[in-house]
């Protein structure tokens, strides 16, 4: 299944202060984790300081977390990420978190809208970056099926 979510972000170690009072990963720190881990991804898809230093940035219009399996105390946890579909102002993309033996405690769902920031507003991406995208998203398209039923979309 990892193949099918090519990009892999850092990996945490759960510790107590993370944990609820059902003695597991609090729902909270799932986020954090997907959106701590996907650095890298986003760097990979072109969201770079010199990118943002033009004047454009990325959103998130749309997330949807599903949780799959508990992760505890002194588990790691991994995050993954594969793009899903683009447009020529958003980005689906999916995630992963897989635990310390390879399961996988939960799937994500979010949509980027591509943005202006002098304006604040969705804007086109400018071609390279849609070129970019489009790369990336044939290489992780040829992984195969993500095996998840997907709750968002883009036009």
């Amino acid at each position: 299944m990892l193949d099918k979510f090519p990009s892999k972000g850092e990996q945490v170690t759960v510790t107590i202060d993370m944990c609820d009072f059902n003695k597991h990963m609090n729902v909270v720190y799932y986020q954090h984790i997907f959106e701590d881990g996907c650095v890298d991804f986003y760097r990979s898809m072109g969201f770079t300081k010199e990118y943002f230093k033009q004047g454009y940035s990325s959103f998130t219009l749309e997330a949807n977390i599903r949780y799959l399996k508990e992760v505890r105390e002194g588990d790691h946890a991994t995050p993954h990420f594969r793009l899903i579909k683009i447009s020529g102002k958003l980005i689906h993309y999916a995630g992963i978190i897989v635990d310390h033996l390879g399961n996988i405690s939960s799937f994500s769902e979010h949509i980027l809208a591509h943005v202006d920031m002098g304006l604040r507003k969705t804007s086109p991406m400018p071609k390279y970056l849609l070129d970019n995208l489009d790369n990336m998203l044939q290489e992780h398209r040829a992984t195969g099926d993500i095996g998840f039923e997907l709750k968002l979309g883009i036009k």
